[in-house]
């Protein structure tokens, strides 16, 4: 044992990943203890788990594999081997060929009662190679999940549902709401729908379409603000998936002539998953639309919505005063939500009362009272804004001002000492002054309570695992120098598409965001009924930096892409 550690340290000092005296240190701290070299100098910080490997396959003249995240690993080798056991020896199966071998990457090679325990089990011969524990384990927590392999399933349940023996009268539109539900908690139906929220999940979809057509159904994932098409179920099965769906969301399912809305959890990975279902008559059935709810995904910090970090700090500052209104614009879909929400989590305090008035509460935060507004039965906006106000508030959440009464309401709460947040269609944060006034508020009330106009949208982000330099073009140079004159643009990025991106050369997404932070020189504005132009140009003197120049700089700084910056924004006006 002594002699194959020797052994081990002298390779990595052949290819100078360790010197003479590390080794020693290394030698005397194994001195007395059965622990492998390998780890001391590792946990002794004197070489990397990569190093000991590399050095552990020379040794023993076995293969190192590369610790690729982007690795595959098939179901049939998945099931060879137990999770636990794959655990307790720290290993993965790898590959198994036409012969009877079986390629096992493990941690410790020389591990004979693993070897030993893998053979019995399988009846395989086995083949080892060797790679690092952090990348075993990763992989061990991958695919031995259920959602590893959730397409494939998702394709299996689609071809058992197709070749069930199904009544040929069996047409939509269905007989009685007895027969869907029947129909609804049939296994493979139920399979389906757990199998499509769980790939939703993995893919980070914020939305699920389910689309029938003519002759099929088309189910599509939004993932980054994109649509793309995942694996549909047989035709005449739509409406028991869709009656599925609305049994989870305790809705109707005799009531398929209306559009009707509902709600769902599920669990995912200890993780709770909210889901809001709205379905929709169409000629051919009914479609169904969930949105998902991912609360860990929404609670993140402010740092993660695409602010500067100066922004940031002004940002914080605003939240900070005891009154006045905060308003969030942008089309549907900009990520408003997810600003207020975090706004939300970072006030949030035990010495506070928030409270929210919602159309509809998209999520639950722990610390915040929410309301949902109900115009069937007169709870609108206006109405639950004045009940609120004699709940002694501190703080005050408006989903959305669509009209005089909320907005009026509104400027009143924020006369009278409370922080007001709220959202307004516009397309960018001088409009919102005009638009206020459009709706019938006086122009002194507001530049009165408007503290801060922030307009948002998003983009997506450049993956990372496949993320390469590329040079501009003439026109995006141009671009530049029109926008960010005086920095000069030499390079950017872009993704070239790899399996961890599905291919589209993004991951995620983040904000670019308009701030306008109203001055006394933009309040006096607004009283003498300036255009939204004049406050434009008087808003960047003062500092604010337009949606384009954000979503340029961005660019520049290889967040996103030209192309992907300038496809949410529109040319500022000169």
């Amino acid at each position: 044992m002594r002699q194959a550690s020797l052994l081990l340290g002298e390779i990595l000092i052949e290819t100078g990943d360790l010197t003479a005296e590390d080794l020693e240190r290394a030698l005397a701290s194994q001195d007395g203890s059965n622990r492998m070299l390998g780890d001391i100098l590792v946990d002794m910080g004197l070489a990397t788990e990569e190093q000991v490997a590399r050095a552990l396959a020379v040794q023993l003249n076995i293969p190192f594999f590369e610790p690729d995240d982007d690795f595959r690993l098939e179901r049939e080798e998945v099931e060879l081997i137990p999770e636990a056991l794959a655990r307790k020896y720290s290993l993965i199966p790898v590959k198994k060929t036409s012969e009877p071998i079986l390629t096992i990457v493990m941690r410790d090679p020389i591990d004979l009662e693993a070897i030993d325990a893998i053979r019995s089990l399988t009846t395989l011969r086995v083949r080892k190679a060797v790679s690092t524990w952090s990348w075993i384990k990763r992989m061990i927590d991958k695919f031995y999940s259920e959602e590893a392999y959730v397409e494939r399933s998702l394709q299996d349940v689609s071809q058992e549902l197709a070749m069930d023996q199904v009544d040929e009268g069996f047409v939509e539109p269905l007989a009685d709401a007895e027969q869907l539900r029947v129909l609804a908690n049939d296994a493979p139906v139920v399979r389906f729908v757990n199998l499509l929220f769980m790939e939703a999940v993995r893919d980070r979809a914020s939305d699920i379409h389910i689309e029938p057509e003519e002759r099929k159904v088309r189910v599509r994932l939004r993932v980054d603000g994109r649509l793309r098409e995942t694996t549909p179920p047989p035709k005449n099965l739509h409406q028991a998936i869709v009656t599925r769906i609305k049994i989870l969301s305790n809705m109707d399912i005799a009531e398929r002539r209306l559009p009707l809305d509902g709600r769902l959890k599920f669990k995912v990975q200890d993780r709770i998953i909210d889901v809001r279902v709205s379905s929709m008559p169409e000629v051919y059935g009914e479609k169904v639309v969930m949105r998902i709810l991912d609360r860990a995904a929404m609670m993140s910090s402010m740092g993660d919505i695409g602010m500067e970090d100066d922004m940031l700090r002004r940002f914080k500052a605003i939240l900070r005063m005891p009154n006045g209104i905060i308003l969030l614009t942008g089309p549907t879909g900009s990520g408003k939500t997810s600003t207020l929400y975090s706004a939300l989590n970072y006030l949030k305090s035990p010495e506070l009362n928030i409270q929210t008035v919602e159309d509809p509460v998209e999520y639950m935060v722990g610390g915040v009272n929410q309301m949902q507004i109900r115009p069937t039965i007169g709870l609108s906006f206006a109405n639950a804004l004045r009940s609120i106000l004699r709940q002694d508030p501190d703080i005050i959440m408006i989903g959305e001002i669509r009209d005089l009464d909320t907005a009026r309401i509104a400027m009143q709460a924020s006369l009278t000492g409370h922080l007001v947040l709220s959202t307004l269609h516009t397309n960018d944060s001088p409009s919102a002054f005009n638009r206020l006034k459009d709706l019938g508020l006086e122009s002194y009330l507001i530049a009165a309570t408007i503290n801060l106009v922030m307009s948002q949208r998003l983009v997506r982000l450049i993956c990372d695992r496949c993320r390469k330099p590329v040079q501009p073009s003439p026109e995006q140079i141009r671009l530049f120098e029109h926008y960010l004159p005086g920095k000069s643009v030499s390079e950017l990025h872009e993704g070239k598409g790899c399996p961890a991106c599905a291919n589209t050369g993004f991951y995620g997404r983040t904000g670019i965001i308009e701030f306008l932070e109203v001055s006394n020189t933009i309040r006096d504005m607004v009283v003498e009924g300036a255009s939204t132009l004049d406050i434009r140009r008087t808003a960047m003197e003062e500092g604010m930096e337009p949606l384009v120049v954000s979503g340029l700089r961005k660019a520049r700084d290889g967040v996103t892409t030209v192309e992907e910056a300038m496809s949410v924004c529109q040319a500022q006006p000169e």
